[in-house]
């Protein structure tokens, strides 16, 4: 019996090793700041926020050096009352299948996180937004600015005429929509691994690594 238990032990280990491998790593590496002193600068106002799991990157819908309404449709209900225009990068098949967290399921996360699929880019609308634990206001140059509408720009897939490609049927309220994206979810490259990196292509707080929106709401902690 002793050493049923033995080798139980062990394989529980082995299996369970990546698993906490992954998160030490995801936490250590959260830790570590980049961009720790950005240059402050008043020009632009733009937010991060928290829906408890994934994070999204929040920029004016017009600015001198983007005008977001010339290539993403904004109902005619709220056109004129929107200001911010919210971008979240992601699996198309968890955004499909996954309109609520209670709608998650074993086989749509496994496969989020461990199999290849298509991306989607969430796209959702503001005409103010409240600061709070879980949603920051940051404040940039049009310098930075610039270099992350080009990083949300590139992530967009297009068309052959180069214009964005929405999803059909897909949404989760009345106003917002998806566009096809590039690239791969995965375990090490999810949702909030990219809005990390936009914010590192700004030249703005962000981790070393995080899968996590946790890591990146850590390094804005409100004064």
């Amino acid at each position: 019996m002793k050493a049923v238990l033995r080798y139980l032990f062990r394989g529980l280990v082995f299996l369970l090793s990546p698993v906490i491998s992954y998160l030490f790593f995801a936490v250590l590496l959260s830790l570590i700041p980049v961009n720790r002193h950005p240059q402050v600068n008043d020009d632009i106002e733009i937010y991060i926020r928290s829906n408890g799991v994934h994070l999204e990157i929040i920029l004016p819908v017009k600015t001198p050096v983007k005008d977001w309404s010339e290539e993403i449709r904004i109902d005619a209900q709220i056109a004129d009352t929107v200001q911010y225009i919210s971008f979240g990068w992601g699996d198309k098949n968890f955004y499909t299948n996954t309109p609520e967290w209670s709608d998650l399921t074993f086989p749509t996360a496994f496969k989020a996180m461990l199999l290849k699929s298509p991306s989607a880019m969430h796209v959702d609308f503001y005409s103010s937004l409240h600061t709070g634990n879980m949603c920051r206001r940051l404040h940039i140059g049009s310098e930075q600015y610039r270099e992350m509408v080009h990083f949300v720009d590139a992530a967009f897939q297009r068309d052959s005429h180069g214009s964005l490609i929405p999803i059909k049927n897909l949404h989760y309220s009345q106003f917002d929509c998806f566009y096809e994206a590039r690239g791969t979810y995965n375990l090490f490259f999810t949702c909030n691994t990219w809005t990390n990196r936009c914010l590192k292509t700004g030249g703005l707080k962000a981790c070393l690594w995080t899968p996590f929106d946790r890591g990146i709401l850590f390094h804005y902690q409100m004064e």
